[in-house]
């Protein structure tokens, strides 16, 4: 039942990509780091956690971008790019400090980073 309502889940969110990235700002580069989003809302995340969050993006779970904008952490849901997978951008980098460049997107609450390009070591 939980893998029915996460495919669900998943299809809806590929069916509004094209309507996100439509709307899509001016292109942003953010400064944090790639978590799995079951596991960061669990409480786990960081380099400590980074080999979990590694193999559970190579098997194409969603990805988070943890950053901070006024002293609050804010948690992206993370599309790639046109052509791309999220994992195929971010699995090596997960649980590390990152640069990502793309668009922003906040649809009624869900906010989605649309990833063009990523810098390790920030």
């Amino acid at each position: 039942m939980k893998k029915l309502i996460g495919l669900i889940v998943a299809g809806v969110l590929i069916l509004a990509i094209p309507q996100f990235t439509s709307a899509a700002d001016d292109e942003v580069t953010l400064t944090g780091e790639a978590v799995d989003i079951k596991c960061y809302t669990a409480g786990r995340s960081g380099e400590a956690h980074a080999g979990c969050a590694t193999a559970c993006a190579s098997k194409g779970q969603p990805i988070g971008f943890l950053t901070e904008k006024e002293g609050k952490k804010l948690v992206y849901l993370v599309v790639a790019g046109p052509g791309k997978a999220a994992k195929d951008l971010l699995a090596d980098h997960m649980g590390k400090k990152i640069k990502a460049t793309g668009t922003v997107i906040d649809a009624d609450g869900l906010k989605v980073f649309t990833i063009k390009s990523v810098e390790a070591g920030a």
